[in-house]
């Protein structure tokens, strides 16, 4: 979205209307695409709350056991970590590195791009200095795809599940509510709040 004095552009189609008059209880739609142009966030404490939260939630989600695998006498477990590196052992390289970035690497960066540019605001750093924090989380936004990774998960549990005894282990309830969390601040963190106030 890009806003110039009274105007403002839907970063979907382009159309130049006039800014929205909004409150919290209300979203501005263009009248031409349908797509959402503003919506109010949440405060600064909230999000930094939320924030940690998913921080403290994403770190057993990674390293404790999603499932167990066992098949007669045989019994597998598995964190996310070890799956990464069970697809690159067997020769799917790629699989593995789409997990790798969906799944860890692009929510880490994330959720720190947002403490990155809250902490600063709150502090009374000025909006010009974390601009380019919005630019790359407005970039990554578009690659978060941790909840596909979740649902393969789920697809993997309901096609095993006839084959072998599958077990869920405490990892997965951890990467859900890391899910849950993540979702809720990226929906309460608005950058479009802090560019009202100061055009980044």
């Amino acid at each position: 979205m890009k806003m110039h004095q009274n105007k403002i552009a839907c970063k979907e189609c382009g159309l130049i209307l006039k800014k929205p008059k909004a409150d919290h209880t209300h979203q501005f739609t263009c009248p031409r695409c349908k797509a959402c142009v503003y919506k109010f966030g949440q405060d600064y404490e909230t999000i930094i709350l939320m924030t940690l939260t998913s921080l403290i939630l994403f770190f057993p989600s990674i390293t404790l056991p999603l499932l167990t695998l066992k098949i007669f006498e045989l019994e597998q477990t598995t964190t996310l970590i070890e799956t990464v590196f069970i697809f690159f052992d067997n020769g799917y390289i790629g699989v593995s590195i789409f997990i790798t970035l969906i799944g860890i690497v692009i929510p880490f960066l994330m959720l720190l791009l947002i403490l990155f540019i809250l902490i600063p605001l709150k502090n009374g750093s000025s909006h010009k200095k974390v601009s380019g924090f919005f630019k790359l989380y407005e970039y990554l936004l578009e690659w978060q795809m941790a909840e596909v990774y979740l649902l393969s998960i789920f697809v993997s549990i309901i096609k095993l599940n006839k084959m072998a005894t599958l077990h869920v282990e405490t990892g997965l309830y951890f990467f859900c509510a890391f899910l849950v969390f993540m979702f809720i601040t990226i929906n309460f963190f608005n950058p479009y709040d802090i560019w009202n106030k100061n055009e980044v």
